[in-house]
């Protein structure tokens, strides 16, 4: 009996783990059929290719608002200009991250336009737009397999000399240089086998190696100690000097060293200018976000 009695037990708890292995299961399968099942974007494949851009972007009057109608932007106007280095700041909701999508086309105004080089994005193929964007996302997403691998997923024309520059430049070569096989030493599942600094470094390299005119960074320097942030900070305004380069940024450190600060609040401007005139303003919004943080500003 009381062997009878455990078989049952045995069984039941084998039902009840099959069940909670299924519902894991269930959970992917449904991320996977929500892709799938999600419309296709029109590229706008019937319009001309985009040129090689050589002046910048301009948002004009843009206002956007997601589905369930949240505003995120009302009223920017703005000139992103080749050769610049524009930090985008503010507090967590302002719609920082918004502004930077419009720039590639991920997210389209509700109203207003995206002007470049002049032309209106809605009228070029967006592809050819992307080809000359760089985004590098806040989330570090690697592969399983080697640096090399890695590097090549953003330009698979890459030379040797090109990803060791663009790793010099994003401050990874240093850690790289002492792997076992260098380049090809095969990282763990997601990158695992890096810290979160090193991962965002590597993420900013294969941004660089794509060797866009425009490059948008997301937080680039919120796992960096303070010589690697000052590093990578010192080489992306060199690397300004031929293309846009934006970063979205919340360390003070990172943010004056930028050529204009654009100061966002409630997806609204409220400020644009060097970290030294904004600060000069006794009622700039920015001065008053540099306070909070206990900044001295200097």
């Amino acid at each position: 009996m009381f062997g009878f009695a455990l078989s049952i037990g045995g069984a039941g708890l084998s039902i009840g783990m099959a069940w909670i292995n299924l519902q894991g299961n269930t959970a992917a399968i449904r991320r996977v059929f929500f892709f799938l099942d999600m419309e296709a974007e029109d590229a706008f494949e019937e319009f001309e290719d985009l040129p090689r851009i050589r002046q910048g972007v301009r948002l004009e009057g843009i206002h956007f608002s997601y589905p369930n109608g949240q505003r995120a932007l009302a009223g920017v106007d703005l000139e992103l200009r080749l050769g610049e280095l524009v930090a985008v700041v503010g507090p967590t909701g302002a719609g920082k991250t918004s502004l930077a999508y419009l720039v590639p086309g991920f997210y389209r105004p509700t109203r207003g336009r995206v002007l470049v080089d002049g032309r209106d994005i809605t009228g070029v193929n967006l592809d050819s737009l992307r080809r000359q964007v760089s985004y590098v996302f806040q989330e570090h997403l690697l592969l399983s397999e080697t640096i090399r691998s890695n590097l090549k997923l953003a330009n698979a024309d890459a030379s040797e000399e090109d990803m060791r520059a663009a790793c010099r430049t994003a401050g990874a070569l240093e850690f790289i240089d002492e792997l076992p096989e260098g380049l090809d030493t095969v990282l763990g599942r997601s990158g695992d086998t890096l810290s979160v600094g090193q991962k965002q470094r590597l993420c900013i390299a294969r941004g660089l190696v794509r060797d866009t005119p425009i490059l948008i960074l997301d937080e680039p320097t919120a796992a960096l100690d303070p010589p690697t942030e000052h590093a990578l900070v010192r080489s992306l305004r060199a690397a300004a000097g031929g293309r846009l380069v934006v970063v979205i940024a919340h360390r003070l450190s990172t943010i004056r060293r930028a050529d204009r600060i654009v100061f966002m609040e409630d997806g609204e401007i409220r400020g644009i200018g060097t970290h030294d005139d904004l600060m000069a303003d006794p009622d700039s919004r920015y001065r008053r976000f540099v306070e909070l943080q206990g900044g001295s500003g200097t």
